[in-house]
């Protein structure tokens, strides 16, 4: 009995098209798996995949590669910025940086676990999908930006002499071209590839997290689990901190109860240091 070609199946092509797939996507219904290869490397590609480090690969020459796509080199990046600390929009250099390779500042968030906020991308065009966070929320998704690319990727890649060249170093990172450096490291193409990954959650406080903060201070008897401080005669002073940075992961094993002036030495707090509201608080 001849099968039924579903790439020409009339009621195939209107549930592709509500779902805004392209009919020039013709997947392989002999194998679910490279399916969902193809719509995951389909996203990396366009929009970028949320990822943990244990996805990536450190390749041997130093670039960075996801597990599922050996040869593929990725461009790593936070996705979300605090807006409350941007001044300029169209400066780039107050946005994150995008990594090529795994230099010693991707080591310093894995070693401080604050592993679970990167994003991987193929996109050629320079461009990055960030979302803008004030005050803890997401405030606006998906903002096209451009980002600078990480000077310590650049040395630890010795990119075209980067290291050697001290003349040529602000020339090589101001003309640095992301498809020009795929095009040169990419050494195999995969055309079978990844699942519609939905996003891991966004970085933004829990709708009840003041209980949730309040709750979990008076378990620890409002004192500081850093500096032993008791801080119960004003609470205001006492912060809950997640470990991994990911502000709707809540279990009690990523959370410390903390003062201010602890919670400002904790990876990537150092700009509590000049927040007018916490300035009463921070003892040097």
């Amino acid at each position: 009995m001849k099968l039924i070609n579903f790439n020409e199946f009339l009621a195939f092509k209107k549930i592709r098209k509500s779902m805004g797939i392209s009919e020039d996507f013709k997947p392989n219904f002999q194998s679910s798996e490279a399916i969902m290869k193809e719509l995951k490397l389909s996203n990396i590609k366009t929009k970028g995949l949320d990822i943990s480090f244990d996805e990536l690969v450190v390749a041997k020459d130093k670039t960075l590669e996801h597990k599922d796509f050996p040869g593929q080199k990725m461009l790593v990046y936070i996705r979300d910025f605090m807006g409350n600390y941007v001044k300029d929009e169209n400066d780039m250099s107050s946005f994150p940086k995008f990594h090529l390779s795994w230099c010693q500042a991707l080591d310093k968030m894995h070693k401080s676990k604050r592993y679970d906020r990167y994003v991987v991308s193929q996109r050629n065009d320079g461009i990055f999908l960030l979302n803008k966070t004030l005050n803890g929320k997401v405030v606006k998704r998906d903002i096209e930006l451009e980002l600078n690319v990480c000077k310590y990727c650049l040395g630890n890649l010795n990119y075209k002499g980067y290291s050697s060249s001290y003349n040529l170093k602000d020339h090589i990172f101001n003309s640095f071209n992301v498809k020009e450096f795929l095009d040169e490291y990419n050494t195999e193409i995969y055309i079978e590839p990844t699942h519609t990954s939905s996003s891991q959650p966004l970085n933004e406080y829990a709708e009840e997290w003041s209980k949730i903060s309040f709750d979990y201070k008076k378990s620890k008897r409002f004192i500081c689990q850093d500096c032993g401080k008791d801080c119960s005669k004003d609470t205001n002073e006492l912060h809950v901190h997640h470990v991994d940075g990911v502000k709707s992961n809540n279990k009690a094993t990523n959370l410390e109860v903390v003062c201010v002036t602890c919670h400002s030495k904790k990876p990537m707090h150092g700009h509590m240091l000049t927040n007018p509201k916490f300035s009463r608080y921070i003892k040097f």
